[in-house]
């Protein structure tokens, strides 16, 4: 394969994000993206659906997005009675505060610790008004104390991602942050002739539509910047990999578990195993 085929495989590598779930897709949004959503069935038997995953579907790497009380609890319980549990390279709970929310997360590692305790595990402390995502700065350390003393507790890793705002605009274009800022070029000026053509056209409110999309697109190459610190402690915890199948897990209230899924770990399938690199 020459230079420029590599170059062009590389642009057009897909990440594969699986919801366990009966009744909804909440990743049907990325119609433009190259996250692909697929819905896997829980059924009465989530055992059945994670083993058709790991050897029926064909998917080499993907991401497992697992939510809501019931489902969750049942398929981490099924996965860890098949021995299933070794074919996942890394598992994220999404933590957003203390208090409940570690209590879950603590619940949620010792039920994954009960059937496998060397498999990976790393909390996601997401969604905070604290910009660094310096886990030795000892402001964050003191405000989610809690949430270190847990990581500490259970060997687990740390990583940080702040409050995103507006990112449910993305949603509008069809792309996660990450993507919009790798195309943020071309989408603003897509964006900009709309605008001007509404204008024109006396359509106000498409008008008002599209320039509140605008800043969503321009406040991307900050969001993307924060996104690559995440990626990087991944790189760091999972070294290099032709093969990637991680599992974003919360067993109760799902905190932050969509975004995670959806706005960092598809995305970075996208990055470690052939998408385009800054």
């Amino acid at each position: 394969m020459s230079k420029k085929e590599e170059k062009m495989a590389k642009v057009a590598a897909v990440a594969h994000l699986v919801e366990m779930d009966d009744l909804n897709l909440d990743s049907s949004w990325l119609t433009a993206s190259r996250i692909r959503p697929l819905q896997l069935p829980v059924g009465s038997d989530p055992g059945a659906s994670i083993e058709h995953l790991i050897y029926g579907s064909g998917l080499d790497s993907f991401v497992l997005d697992i939510g809501g009380n019931e489902t969750a609890s049942k398929t981490i319980m099924a996965i860890g009675e098949q021995m299933l549990l070794r074919h996942f390279d890394l598992t994220l709970i999404p933590v957003r505060d203390e208090g409940q929310d570690v209590d879950n997360a603590f619940k949620t590692i010792k039920l994954i610790r009960e059937f496998d305790k060397q498999t990976p595990i790393a909390i996601l402390l997401n969604d905070i008004t604290s910009r660094t995502q310096d886990t030795t700065d000892l402001a964050l350390r003191e405000a989610f104390a809690e949430v270190f003393d847990l990581a500490e507790q259970t060997g687990t890793e740390l990583l940080v991602m702040p409050r995103i705002e507006r990112y449910g605009r993305s949603r509008r274009i069809g792309l996660t942050q990450w993507e919009i800022s790798e195309e943020r070029e071309a989408i603003a000026d897509r964006l900009r002739s709309i605008i001007i053509e509404a204008e024109q056209a006396g359509d106000l409110d498409r008008a008002k539509l599209n320039t509140r999309l605008m800043r969503a697109v321009t406040g991307s190459k900050t969001v993307r910047e924060m996104i690559n610190v995440v990626f990087k402690r991944l790189d760091q915890i999972l070294g290099q990999r032709d093969r990637l199948r991680m599992m974003v897990v919360s067993t109760k209230g799902g905190v932050g578990k969509s975004f995670t899924s959806q706005q960092l770990i598809a995305p970075y399938l996208l990055h470690s195993l052939g998408g385009r690199h800054e």
